[in-house]
């Protein structure tokens, strides 16, 4: 947890510092859209490294050396003294972001338990909501300090990370027969948790990503409202991905996420469509908070669906960091063709309405026999 803790912090740092870091460096807004192109794409090469490494190495070969890379990472953006530098930072820093993930979540799942693998995926969540919040708290720190502070401070809590895995001894394996584990197809093994993740990012980085926009424009807020709506969204979503795990545990990862996609297609409808913020800020508040719950359930059912194919963990989070990038570029589009308001009504309602079709699939493909 204090592993994925760090690398989230390490992610998030740079966006919200990056007015500073701009400031100093003498980078125009287009260069935003540069750095954060080359961390996502960093993370999607490492996250697909890391899951060959934990297929074929065990997960020791992911933990301490994706951790310890993100350390490097940070040290060398705190360093950078241009764009060069400041991209050879960042591309270090996803590459060990995502070498961990994979042998992170597997070995969270490892330690908790066969039959309490969603709580420990609601822990796992939670380290990435906190992971987000001091990664802003450190991006506003560098407002006083320093940017290259906030990168110093991120850099020793992923070191201090490393330091503390090098004395954890991690199971390889879990103490569960391999016939007591459910058997797909590989289409739908690895299809359905890319499904209910790839809801999530594409809501979480394209359809939240443009509330406090839709807030600004369309609920006459100030900027400043629609920041705190989007925390006290984050806020809420820490109990969200609790109960969330929990709840899969009992009912299973599957209908779970089907009934909060049904809950966040009535949901988006009432934030974009009902007059006034009076009533829609706590659908849009609760909005947010299960979108961040469908993550735990994500990350259980790839779980559960890939244990024979450990590699294929890591191709299943570059998954979902691609269908997020696709998505907010789709819905940037669509807000200059058609307008805002019609373009986030469609994504709130339509992109977590798709994962009802998704059960109806699921149980015609288990009708058919599974292949070994």
């Amino acid at each position: 947890m204090g592993g994925y803790l760090a690398t989230t912090t390490a992610e998030a740092t740079l966006a919200p510092a990056f007015p500073l870091v701009a400031r100093e460096l003498d980078l125009g807004p287009g260069f935003a859209g540069v750095a954060f192109g080359v961390l996502a794409a960093a993370i999607a090469v490492g996250s697909l490294v890391g899951g060959v490494a934990l297929a074929r190495l065990g997960p020791r070969a992911g933990l301490g050396p994706g951790v310890t890379l993100v350390a490097a990472g940070c040290a060398l953006t705190a360093l950078a003294g241009g764009t060069l530098g400041l991209l050879a930072g960042q591309v270090v820093l996803g590459l060990g972001s995502g070498l961990f993930f994979a042998s992170g979540l597997r070995s969270a799942a490892v330690f908790a338990g066969y039959r309490r693998r969603g709580r420990a995926m609601g822990l796992f969540g939670v380290a990435f909501s906190v992971g987000l919040a001091l990664g802003g708290a450190l991006a506003a720190l560098g407002d006083v300090w320093g940017w290259r502070t906030s990168f110093v401070a991120a850099a020793g809590l992923a070191a201090l990370s490393a330091a503390t895995l090098a004395l954890v001894r991690v199971p390889a394996e879990e103490n569960v027969s391999r016939e007591s584990r459910p058997s797909h197809r590989l289409r739908e093994a690895f299809g359905v948790p890319v499904a209910v993740g790839g809801v999530a990012a594409a809501s979480q980085y394209g359809t939240i990503g443009f509330l406090a926009l839709y807030a600004v424009g369309h609920w006459g807020v100030s900027p400043a409202t629609a920041a705190l709506l989007l925390t006290a969204g984050r806020i809420l979503s820490v109990p969200a991905k609790l109960v969330s795990g929990n709840a899969s545990d009992s009912g299973g990862a599957l209908p779970t996420a089907r009934r909060l996609a049904l809950a966040l297609a009535v949901l988006g409808a009432c934030w974009t469509l009902l007059p006034g913020p009076a009533l829609t800020v706590w659908a849009a508040l609760l909005f947010i908070a299960c979108v961040s719950a469908l993550g735990p359930l994500a990350n259980v059912l790839a779980l559960e669906r890939l244990e024979s194919r450990a590699e294929l963990l890591g191709a299943f989070r570059a998954a979902q960091i691609g269908l997020a990038s696709l998505t907010a570029i789709l819905l940037g589009a669509g807000a200059e063709l058609v307008g805002l308001r019609t373009t986030v009504v469609v994504a709130a309602v339509a992109i977590p309405s798709s994962l009802l079709l998704l059960g109806r699939r699921e149980r015609r493909a288990q009708s058919r026999p599974a292949l070994s």
